[in-house]
């Protein structure tokens, strides 16, 4: 099959809400498969739209590696490939199975596609499939050309397809150990951005919590005289006050007041001081937030992605079989747990 045909026939299953369009007739067997395949993919919200990252776009300036975010994008473009073959393979399984050819003819075709596909994905791959596979897969492939029996070229088909899936995991796990960099990098970069400003904000508050109590330690004095509220005062090392204050016992009335005043002046400059850091300190926030929303969408797309490999999986092994029942399978109400295990276990097929 032409490439470019190829790529034609990829995009427009990601663009149509269905492959009706696509498909000649449709397969009283088959032609669910495709359907819930595309329903299963098309599920899967994987991006940020522009006007949702406002604070970190020019975060990778305050970051010194070079083009930290390469290999995060290359690995995450592997699995969109990756996902894009498993919707291909879908639609040509259907397709080739109504053509009006003998069943030997469609195996080789389905061969043909598969090879295709194959190519596609290891375009601008970041992580390699197993060499030791090519071999067996080249037999394979033999076998499904010799086949006279469509379905049992699905069946023989099944050990690639098994390989494909666990590959796909791999990618996926590779892509959540480089998601956890890319985010210790960005926290990084945003407390470099703004660090200076909350390094201020934080000595801000420490000086108005000392005159916060200073005031109110003066308040008691006031009122009782008690000699223990002039101790607590000259505890918060203010140096006027303490001027004051010195050894003596008591304060007279106006003493009270210039205290009073100069720790209230100190307390509106410190005020105005926090309305110039407001935007920083707001901005500081907000890219903690903004980066903590992008890491959980990152990791419900990983999440649903891997979900998405394992269904699809599974749902072909019992095609293949002969299940006869589509809602047999992509039965999902098993698989959250294989979530859990690693990926050749999760497989399990």
């Amino acid at each position: 099959m032409n490439k470019n045909i190829l790529v034609f026939m990829i995009s427009l299953c990601f663009l149509v809400s269905g492959c009706s369009k696509f498909m000649a007739r449709e397969s009283e067997n088959l032609t669910p498969f495709i359907e819930q395949t595309l329903s299963l993919v098309g599920s899967l919200n994987y991006a940020l739209s522009d006007n949702e990252i406002l604070h970190l776009r020019d975060i990778s300036q305050y970051i010194e590696q070079e083009a930290p975010f390469d290999r995060y994008k290359a690995l995450e473009n592997q699995v969109v490939n990756q996902l894009k073959a498993l919707v291909a393979y879908s639609v040509e399984i259907v397709t080739i199975s109504e053509l009006p050819v003998s069943e030997n003819k469609k195996s080789a075709y389905l061969a043909d596609i598969l090879i295709s596909l194959n190519e596609l994905v290891k375009k601008d791959q970041v992580i390699t499939e197993p060499e030791n596979h090519l071999e067996r897969n080249q037999t394979i492939m033999e076998e499904v050309r010799a086949s006279e029996e469509y379905l049992k070229s699905l069946r023989i088909l099944m050990p690639v397809v098994n390989d494909f899936s666990m590959h796909a995991l791999k990618v996926l796990d590779e892509l959540e150990r480089e998601k956890r960099k890319i985010v210790a990098l960005l926290e990084q970069a945003i407390d470099k951005k703004y660090g200076d400003a909350i390094a201020f904000e934080n000595e801000l508050r420490k000086v108005r919590g000392a005159f916060y109590n200073a005031l109110i330690s003066l308040s008691k004095y006031a009122d009782t005289e008690d000699v223990r509220f002039l101790d607590e005062i000259r505890n918060y090392n203010i140096a006027f006050a303490n001027k004051i204050l010195k050894d003596r016992k008591k304060l007279t009335g106006k003493e009270v007041v210039r205290i009073h005043e100069f720790i209230t002046q100190r307390m509106a400059m410190i005020n105005e001081n926090y309305k110039q850091l407001e935007p920083d300190v707001n901005a500081y926030y907000a890219s903690h937030r903004e980066l903590k929303k992008l890491v959980e969408i990152k990791e419900e797309g990983i999440k649903e992605a891997r979900l998405t490999f394992i269904v699809w999986s599974r749902a072909y092994r019992k095609m293949a079989l002969g299940k006869t029942n589509p809602a047999e399978w992509f039965d999902i109400t098993n698989s959250g747990s294989l979530l859990m295990g690693a990926a050749g276990r999760a497989i399990g097929l």
